[in-house]
C-alpha cells in the first residue's frame, strides 16, 4: 500500500502538461498514471483540476548566517520556502565564511537541525587563502562556490582565474557576483562628493555598464578554463546579450534573475527609497523587459528569489543615507506567486517555462536532478500544487519570513500554491505551515564530469 496517492491534477514538466494521479511511497514518487491504475494508499488527496508541479528549487537564498539570525534563520527562512512552494533551496553565503569543510559541516548541523524543507550550500567567498580546500569541498557535496567580481569581496583577475581553474578540475560551478569595482568606486565617490546620499544615488553608482564590464571579463577569464561560470542575479539587457552570444559560442555559462529584476524598476525607488535597495540595482523597463524575453528564450536558466532580509530598521536608515541602508530583500515566499502571476497569467511564461526556471532547470544546474526538480518515479516527491486563479493580496503579516516587511506589500496576485509536499509530506498548506523543523536533510550536488 502506497503512503499517498494525489488525485485529479494536472502534471507540469517542462515538456508539457498531463493529467495523471501520483502515487507517492516512502518519500519517493512510486507511481505516475490514472487514478484506477494506482494501488490503494494510507491517504488520498483529491486536488481537483489544479497544477501539480516539482517542488521548486531556489538556488540563491541568504537564510543563514550566525552573525545575522535576527533577519532570519533555517526555520523561519525555511517555513517561508514550504509556504511559497519551494521544497529545495542552496543556502548562499551572506557574510561569515563558508570556504573549509570544518563551516560546511557546521551549517549542514544547523539547517538539518532547524529546516522544515531540504538543502544544499553554495560555498564561499572564495578567495586565494580558501581555495585549497575546493577538492574536500566538493567531497562533502558542494560544488558551487562563490565570488565576487567587486567590493566588499572582490578577487583580482589572477585570482579568479585560480579559483576557475581549481573549480573546472573538480567540476564544479563557480559562481559569480559580476559588476565592476572601478566603475563602482569611481561613481560612488563621485556622487558621495556631490552631497548625495538620496535613495536613487545608488541606482546610479551601479549603471548598466559595470555589469556590462564585469559579465564580459569573466566570460572571458572562464572560457579558457572550461569551468561552469553562473552568473547571479542578472539585471540588464546587456549582460543577456553577452550571456546569449557566450552560449552561442560553446562557453559553459548559465545565469539567473530574481522576481525584484521582473517587477520593479529604478523609477519605483523615488517611492519606495531604501525598501528597494539590492546589489546589483534594480534598472530600467527596457531591461526589465529583456529580462522576460530572456527567461521566455530560455537564455536566463533560471529565477531565484535572493532572499536577503534586513529590518525595517537597517532600512529606514536610506531615508538620510542611501549608503548606510542595507542591500536586500525578502522574497523567497512571493517568488513562485509572482512568476506565476506576472509571468504565466500575463503570457511571458508558460506553464512549463515555469517549471523549467524554477523545478528542472535549477536542480541540474547544481547537481540535484532527477531526486529533485522533476516529477519522476523515482524522485523525492517533492510536489507543490498550484491554483492559477487564486487571488491574494500579499500582506506581510501573512509571510512567514523573520524581518516582517516585505517590497510587494499590498500587491494582488493570481496564482498561488495551495499545497506544499516535500518528501511525500505536506509541509504547508493554504499559507499555513504543518511542516516541522528538522524535517529537511542536505542533499548534496552531483556533478557530472
Amino acid at each position: 500500500m502506497e503512503n499517498l496517492v494525489i488525485k485529479g491534477g494536472k502534471v507540469v514538466t517542462p515538456k508539457g502538461i498531463v493529467k495523471a494521479d501520483l502515487a507517492i511511497k516512502e518519500g519517493k514518487i512510486a507511481a505516475i498514471a490514472k487514478s484506477q491504475d494506482l494501488p490503494r494508499a494510507d491517504r488520498e488527496i483529491d486536488v481537483r483540476g489544479r497544477y501539480i508541479f516539482p517542488g521548486a528549487v531556489d538556488a540563491h537564498a541568504h537564510i543563514y548566517d550566525p552573525k545575522y539570525v535576527y533577519r532570519e534563520d533555517f526555520r523561519t527562512g525555511t517555513m517561508a520556502a514550504a509556504a511559497g512552494g519551494v521544497t529545495t533551496i542552496i543556502e548562499m553565503v551572506l557574510q561569515s565564511p563558508v570556504d573549509n569543510p570544518d563551516r560546511i559541516r557546521e551549517k549542514i548541523a544547523v539547517g538539518e537541525h532547524e529546516s522544515l524543507v531540504d538543502f544544499s550550500l553554495h560555498a564561499g567567498m572564495m578567495n586565494d587563502e580558501n581555495v585549497k580546500w575546493v577538492p574536500e569541498i566538493v567531497r562533502l557535496g558542494v560544488a558551487s562556490f562563490k565570488a565576487f567580481t567587486c567590493a566588499p569581496y572582490r578577487v583580482d583577475e589572477k585570482t579568479l582565474s585560480l579559483i576557475m581553474e581549481k573549480v573546472a578540475r573538480h567540476h564544479g560551478i563557480v559562481n559569480v557576483h559580476a559588476e565592476d569595482e572601478e566603475t563602482i568606486k569611481e561613481l560612488t565617490e563621485k556622487l558621495k562628493q556631490e552631497g548625495r546620499v538620496d535613495p536613487l544615488a545608488h541606482n546610479e553608482s551601479r549603471p548598466n555598464i559595470a555589469e556590462e564590464k564585469a559579465v564580459s571579463h569573466v566570460i572571458s577569464l572562464a572560457s579558457p578554463t572550461g569551468v561552469h561560470l553562473h552568473i547571479s542575479h542578472l539585471t540588464t539587457k546587456e549582460g543577456l546579450k553577452l550571456i546569449e552570444d557566450a552560449k552561442h559560442d560553446g562557453v559553459h555559462v548559465t545565469t539567473e534573475t530574481c522576481p525584484h529584476y521582473l517587477v520593479f524598476t529604478k523609477h519605483e525607488v523615488q517611492r519606495r527609497g531604501p525598501y528597494l535597495k539590492v546589489n546589483p540595482p534594480l534598472k530600467s523597463r527596457e531591461d526589465l523587459n529583456a529580462l522576460w524575453d530572456g527567461l521566455k528564450a530560455g537564455t536566463i536558466d533560471i529565477v531565484t528569489s535572493e532572499h536577503a532580509p534586513g529590518t525595517r530598521d537597517e532600512k529606514e536608515m536610506g531615508w538620510k543615507d542611501i549608503w548606510q541602508a542595507w542591500g536586500g530583500l525578502p522574497g523567497i515566499e512571493t517568488m513562485l506567486p509572482i512568476l506565476i502571476s506576472e509571468g504565466v497569467n500575463k503570457g511571458r511564461l508558460t506553464p512549463e517555462n515555469l517549471c523549467s526556471v524554477l523545478c528542472e532547470r535549477p536542480a541540474k544546474i547544481f547537481g540535484l536532478y532527477p531526486r529533485k526538480g522533476a516529477i519522476l518515479v523515482g524522485s523525492d516527491a517533492d510536489l507543490t500544487v498550484i491554483d492559477l486563479k487564486q487571488k491574494r493580496k500579499v500582506r506581510s503579516g501573512e509571510l512567514h519570513h523573520k524581518c516582517g516587511w516585505t517590497p510587494y506589500e499590498g500587491m494582488t496576485l493570481t496564482g498561488w500554491p495551495t499545497m506544499t509536499i516535500a518528501r511525500g509530506e505536506v509541509v504547508a498548506e493554504n499559507g499555513e505551515i504543518t511542516g516541522k523543523s528538522g524535517f529537511g536533510k542536505f542533499v548534496p550536488m552531483h556533478m557530472e564530469g
